[in-house]
């Protein structure tokens, strides 16, 4: 007898007997997520106000800077004998940085954020503390594949999946082989999901 799994194979009296025991403990296939320390970051509410006043007023800026461009390559402003191309590359390009730093802190602001709640925005949780603050933080979890040793972190479905589940768990050395779906409880359980783009619509 061991305590693994065994095959007893003998006889008691005249009768043979095959006593066939398997004490194999299931598989584990469930993950459970937990904050990753190091991943926390506390934000004031001014400095995402600040960012998000900053994402708003890039945007007239960019549209401006790229009809300028416009303008110049169809000889609009040449016409007036107007030299702005060095300057409507520039304020393109300030613009362009501004929008994409920013967009972060625009939808932390413009997402509807209630109390002892949580948003997924970028890959980040969100939630707002009693003094309106910003706390940042990310869910991660041990892949339990065999002999992986990678993090699961959470993120967005592929598109052909968003209408069945709202975020998925991808290990960071597995990739999209050691995938998980994630339920409200923060437990993953393992599931492979279809990463085909979308089929684009034919006329």
């Amino acid at each position: 007898m061991s305590d693994g799994n065994r095959i007893n194979i003998g006889s008691i009296g005249d009768a043979n007997h095959i006593n066939i025991a398997q004490n194999q403990a299931p598989e584990r296939t469930s993950i459970q997520f937990v904050i990753d320390p190091r991943s926390v970051e506390r934000v004031s509410r001014g400095s995402v106000i600040k960012g998000a006043v900053a994402f708003f007023l890039s945007l007239p800026a960019l549209a401006l800077s790229v009809m300028s461009i416009l303008a110049d390559a169809l000889g609009i402003l040449s016409y007036f004998n107007v030299e702005s191309r060095i300057l409507a590359y520039l304020i393109m390009a300030v613009a362009m940085g501004g929008v994409m730093l920013c967009n972060g802190k625009r939808k932390m602001v413009t997402a509807s954020i209630p109390p002892d709640q949580a948003r997924f925005i970028d890959g980040r949780w969100v939630e707002r503390d009693e003094s309106g603050d910003y706390l940042l933080y990310r869910n991660t979890a041990p892949c339990n594949y065999e002999n992986c040793h990678g993090t699961v972190r959470i993120q967005m479905p592929p598109p052909r999946e968003q209408h069945n589940h709202d975020l998925i768990g991808v290990c960071d050395i597995g990739g999209k082989q050691h995938t998980y779906r994630v339920d409200f409880n923060g437990v993953g359980e393992r599931q492979h999901f279809d990463w085909r783009p979308l089929e684009q619509n034919k006329p």
